[in-house]
């Protein structure tokens, strides 16, 4: 099963060193996605939200395969 890395890009760089196994690229921008949620989450029970952070989705290559950006996976309604 291919290994996937999901690095985020906040106020800080955290590239992910493990990586997870998922069975296509779809699953893991799923799980990126999910990823994106509970992290704009967290930063809003802390009092702030920047819709431009993001989790970059890279194979084992180093090939990426795709990015979330918080401000794709909420909505916010005035």
């Amino acid at each position: 099963m291919p290994r996937f890395f999901f690095h985020l890009y906040n106020d800080e760089t955290a590239r992910d060193p493990e990586g997870t196994e998922f069975p296509n690229v779809a699953a893991a921008l799923q799980f990126a996605a999910t990823m994106a949620r509970q992290m704009a989450a967290e930063s809003v029970r802390e009092g702030r939200l920047n819709l431009q952070h993001r989790v970059e989705i890279a194979r084992e290559s180093g090939e990426i395969v795709g990015d979330v950006h918080f401000g794709d996976v909420i909505k916010i309604k005035e």
